[in-house]
């Protein structure tokens, strides 16, 4: 007599593979878009760095770019000057699909407009081969003792094709500061002069909290600044306690 399975233990092993499935496919796609996003933000914030050095050897130390000088701060941002900024400094220096000016959205975490979505459809932007979005927007007013600022938007996963941008999930921020009194130009991840690896260390919920809500009407300061220092300071990984999924 041969033996076989039972039409009810097949039904019964099925199911059990079907709830091992569904238990444990979520956590293997989040966790390769976390690689995902750790590889394509590491890449931009090289790729950044790589374009800054390369214009200042064509033209001049950063310290001495002609930076807009329409408005004051923020709202220099999508001026002609700051758009002439781009197209001198930044654009023949990049290797890139295409450049545009697209009406690109930008989201915090719950899903509300950031206001960020105003900056980033004024300025022009740049998709890479490989879909990677990076804009750059310099600002006409010295930020205090750092002199002039170029905030640097960066969409990663490919989304950048999509209209569509989450901060702290494929949407970061970096900055490139300059301060003539030491004669230095920085790439950072971060916004304020005080800030560091180590102040993330002592203060973590407050990077958390930020990094999670909006917390423009608050400190002045997007999500994705602080969703960019927790992944940097964690050597360009996504940290444990990181307060977004994806």
């Amino acid at each position: 007599m041969k033996k076989a399975f039972t039409l009810a233990e097949v039904l019964i092993t099925l199911g059990i593979i079907g709830i091992i499935a569904a238990l444990t496919i979520p956590n293997i796609i989040a966790g390769y878009r976390k690689k995902v996003v750790e590889t394509e933000l590491k890449k931009a914030f090289s790729v950044s760095s790589q374009v800054i050095k390369l214009s200042e050897a064509f033209n001049e130390s950063a310290l001495y770019w002609k930076y807009p000088t329409e408005g004051s701060g923020t709202s220099s941002l999508g001026t002609q000057e700051a758009i002439q900024f781009s197209e001198k400094y930044i654009k023949p220096y990049l290797k890139y699909s295409s450049a545009d000016k697209k009406n690109r959205k930008v989201f915090y975490s719950d899903g509300t407009t950031s206001y960020l979505t105003n900056y980033i459809n004024k300025n022009l932007g740049f998709i890479l081969p490989d879909g990677i979005f990076l804009q750059f927007s310099p600002l006409a007013e010295k930020n205090h003792d750092r002199g002039y600022v170029i905030l640097i938007y960066a969409g990663t996963t490919n989304k950048s094709k999509s209209k569509e941008f989450i901060e702290g999930q494929n949407f970061f921020t970096f900055t490139v500061n300059t301060n003539n009194n030491i004669g230095k130009v920085s790439l950072e991840p971060q916004w304020y002069l005080n800030w560091s690896c180590q102040k993330l260390k002592e203060n973590p919920t407050t990077f958390i909290e930020n990094c999670r809500k909006n917390t423009r009407e608050t400190s002045g300061v997007s999500s994705s600044v602080y969703c960019t220092y927790m992944i940097y300071c964690n050597n360009w990984e996504v940290p444990d306690n990181y307060p977004i999924k994806f």
